[in-house]
């Protein structure tokens, strides 16, 4: 391999770096700056997505498409996924725009602190990977259909509104880091 890689046979190495950097499969491409702050714990997937390294470094994206190559996420902590009826390519773009600021402004937050952000946000439209997730989750069928959803905690919050305004995410998201939302078990 051209780059650094932990031996398989070095297991207190192995241990230490899985506790600080959260690590719990094989294989796993964590980057990091030079100052060794972590850019992305997700370095297989954007590979797989972005082959000619058009926006390496791959630092987090404020909101991610889903699919079934980055879907792996939804299982890192509590994840915003608005559901909207898009089929055809760019048809999300409205979704993204929508609650883009108010995932900047969370990313921006969050590491002024130093801190990991503590909610990933994702746009979903029609397709198998969105079904299943609905189908596994429990969610109706409804579009849009703005949820938060935290697979470690087999929970679900579910925001049952006619319109989805950037306001009404703001005080959805904000309800859920202030812990006010009542969560529904997956």
């Amino acid at each position: 391999m051209p780059w650094l890689a932990v031996p398989y046979t070095d297991e207190a190495r192995r241990s230490r770096l899985n506790r600080l950097y959260g690590i719990q499969g094989i294989p796993t491409l964590i980057l990091l700056d030079t100052e060794g702050h972590m850019i992305t714990r997700q370095g297989r997937v954007e590979i797989l997505n972005d082959p000619d390294c058009r926006l390496f470094p791959w630092h987090p994206r404020p909101v991610l498409e889903l699919s079934e190559s980055n879907a792996v996420q939804l299982h890192e902590g509590p994840c915003l996924v608005l559901f909207v009826d898009a089929e055809e390519e760019g048809e999300l773009e409205p979704a993204k725009e929508l609650i883009q600021p108010i995932a900047e402004k969370i990313m921006a937050k969050y590491k002024a602190k130093e801190e990991e952000t503590p909610l990933l946000f994702f746009v979903a439209g029609e397709d198998d990977m969105s079904d299943s997730l609905r189908d596994y989750t429990n969610l109706p069928e409804a579009a849009p259909l703005l949820t938060i959803l935290d697979m470690s905690a087999r929970a679900k919050y579910v925001k049952d509104v006619e319109e989805i305004t950037p306001a009404v995410v703001e005080q959805f998201v904000s309800d859920f880091l202030a812990e006010k939302l009542k969560p529904e078990p997956i």
